[in-house]
């Protein structure tokens, strides 16, 4: 459900909208969720970063990519530089630019970047690229974003 810090209680619940049409058991008169089903549909969901949970911001100077999911071999080698334990990436799942090094974008149009095809996250930990700011508000974009927009000579 991607709320930071929250645990149900007894008294929790969520709407069946959340739910795809085959979690539902409808053999009886009473419409039952199977056992084991887990909500996947979100209208508005806030997506963050997999490993650093930067929150994606319209404005903010870095972008954010999907796992490739239909690359077996890239994929795991993403999931081993992550490092975070037991998991797995879903469709809605993400890594920001600060993960990777200005060799692995390239300039699709005026103002929009891609991942070269096969690039792999390297920059996680000591070795990521990010600067701290005091006042969140005011944070201007992150060093690499930054040095990739000059690179690439695209406009901020």
């Amino acid at each position: 459900m991607k709320r930071k810090d929250w645990k149900p209680n007894r008294n929790s619940t969520l709407c069946s909208a959340h739910f795809t049409n085959d979690c539902f058991d409808r053999t009886g008169f009473l419409i039952t969720l199977k056992k084991n089903s887990v909500p996947t549909i979100f209208d508005n969901p806030k997506s963050e970063c997999s490993s650093c949970h930067r929150l994606r911001e319209y404005g903010r100077g870095y972008s954010f990519f999907k796992f490739p999911l239909d690359e077996p071999d890239i994929m795991k080698q993403w999931i081993a530089n992550i490092n975070i334990g037991p998991w797995s990436p879903s469709s809605d799942s993400f890594l920001c630019s600060d993960h990777f090094e200005l060799s692995c974008f390239q300039k699709k149009s005026k103002n929009y970047i891609t991942l070269r095809k096969g690039s792999i996250p390297t920059l996680f930990g000591e070795n990521l690229q990010q600067t701290e700011f005091q006042d969140e508000s005011n944070r201007p974009t992150t060093v690499n974003v930054t040095k990739l927009h000059e690179h690439l000579h695209i406009c901020t």
